[in-house]
Formats: structure tokens, sequence, C-alpha cells
């Protein structure tokens, strides 16, 4: 093969992985603008899309005008996977089993709701763990979650799992929108 071939042979192979390329850009940019608010679900089994479609299009038209939520179920369960959600800190609330929301408590995983939910309601979310306030630690038993089976907008969209825990975690990009999510899917309609 001679030098003329050999470089045509080389921008084949350029023009293709420039193609590649593009199409990348293209296809990562595709999906339209970030919701302002994200509800993550995690279950040991996985959720039809029409169940977080209908959940996330409830949340959306509760909060008209106000700001858009994307809900996002995981379709396999993944200890790591979790563990990666609650480091990227940008789920507004968290859909998981209870023995996840549990482990997650002593590392000051979640906010505590106490002063948002009654603790005596939702007795089953009440566990020992830790809280920070800036760089002081507060250990003890807070309210840190609320039972997906006592959430009525759940419940109206078959998300009713034996064992799910509904939390706010502690890196929450906005713990009063994160809260006013939490409140809606708890609201008796």
């Amino acid at each position: 093969m001679g030098n003329v071939e050999r470089g045509q042979a080389i921008m084949r192979n350029w023009r293709w992985i420039g193609v590649l390329a593009v199409l990348l850009v293209l296809v990562s940019g595709c999906g339209g603008p970030k919701a302002d608010a994200t509800v993550f679900i995690m279950t040991s089994s996985s959720l039809p899309p029409e169940m977080t479609s209908a959940l996330q299009d409830d949340l959306n038209k509760t909060f008209e005008n106000k700001f858009t939520v994307q809900v996002v179920a995981s379709p396999l369960y993944s200890i790591e996977k979790l563990f990666v959600e609650y480091a990227a800190g940008e789920n507004s609330v968290m859909v998981i089993p209870e023995e996840d929301a549990k482990r997650m408590a002593p590392q000051g995983g979640h906010v505590a709701l106490d002063k948002y939910f009654d603790a005596k309601k939702y007795n089953e979310g009440v566990y020992d763990g830790a809280v920070y306030e800036g760089k002081d630690e507060h250990k003890g038993t807070f309210l840190f979650s609320l039972s997906a089976e006592k959430l009525p907008i759940l419940k109206k969209h078959g998300i009713q799992e034996k064992g799910l825990s509904v939390t706010i975690p502690s890196r929450t990009p906005d713990e009063a929108r994160s809260v006013e999510i939490l409140r809606a899917l708890a609201e008796e309609k």
C-alpha cells in the first residue's frame, strides 16, 4: 500500500471518529431542560415507566408555575448506585428500601423530618442516626423517613412495594423544595 492509499485509509477512519463524536454530542444534549427537582426511586424490583411518568405528571401539575419535578427510577437495585446517588447530591427526595435508609442515617445521610412531620404518625421512620448542622454533628433518634405505604399519591400510582421509605437526602439541592414535594406525596386528596 502506498502513502496515498494509507493516507486515504487514515482519513476514512478519522471521518468515522468525527461522525461518532458529533453523534455523541447531539445525543448527550437531548432531553430538554433539566428539572428543578428530582425524585429518585430505587426498589428491589423495577417499576414500569408508566408509573413514574404518571407520578411525575401529578407532581408537575401540583407545582405548576412554581418548579418542575423529574421522577427517575433505577431499573435495578444496586447498593453501589444508591451510594453514588447520595454522593451526587442531585436528588430532592429518595424512595428507597427501608434497610438502606436506616443504613445511611448514622452517616448523616438524611434531613431530620421532625420539624415538618408528626413522628407519631410516621413512627416506622424514626430511628437512630446523625444530623449535621454545618460542621456540628448531632446524634440521636429522629424522624428520617416516611413509609411509602402511607403516602396517598404513591398508592394512587401503584408504587407500594412493602418496606419502602421516602426520605430527603442531606445533600438535597433545596431542602425547602424537597419538603414541599414530600408534603405533596403525603397529602390526602
